[in-house]
């Protein structure tokens, strides 16, 4: 049970405040707002580390990270974020091809040839589709490629005895 003479109104509990209380309350609160509100605004203003960089690089085109650094040092521009920016640059103009898998290589050295033979290199022998389902099998046999792969190594140790 609640006891109703105990029950006090929000503006009964402000009229015991002290009032210097709640003035020092409420300055402290406009102080924060001042300072997140001046934050922003030099947030705004001052460009960015990335900023810096680009513009110093697209100016110096020849610079090397260590000129960046030297140049850029007082603003706390480290080698890392020069080596980051520019890698960001070339990935956005397309400069760096990622590296070729090697599913996409065996793609693109393998063709396959209308009379069911297919090349795997230019140099290599020819395999038709009878012995590529053979290999298949064995590395599903095997469990997986590198385990296909140890134990063509330990068949042809044991052929070399």
């Amino acid at each position: 049970m609640v006891d109703i003479e105990r029950v006090v109104t929000l503006d009964e509990l402000m009229d015991r405040v002290p009032e210097q209380l709640v003035r020092d309350a409420e300055s402290r609160r406009a102080e924060e707002d001042t300072r997140k509100q001046s934050s922003e605004d030099n947030m705004s203003k001052e460009p960015s580390k990335a900023r810096r960089i680009r513009d110093y690089v697209d100016n110096h085109p020849e610079s090397r990270n260590k000129d960046v650094v030297e140049a850029l040092g007082s603003y706390g521009i480290t080698a890392a974020d020069v080596a980051n920016v520019k890698s960001q640059q070339k990935r956005k103009e397309g400069k760096v091809k990622k590296a070729p898998t090697a599913k996409a290589k065996a793609a693109s050295t393998s063709s396959v040839d209308s009379s069911s033979t297919t090349t795997l290199t230019n140099s290599g022998p020819t395999i038709n589709w009878r012995e590529l389902d053979a290999g298949v099998a064995f590395v599903k046999a095997a469990g997986s490629i590198q385990r296909a792969q140890h134990l063509l190594i330990i068949i042809e140790q044991i052929k070399a005895c």
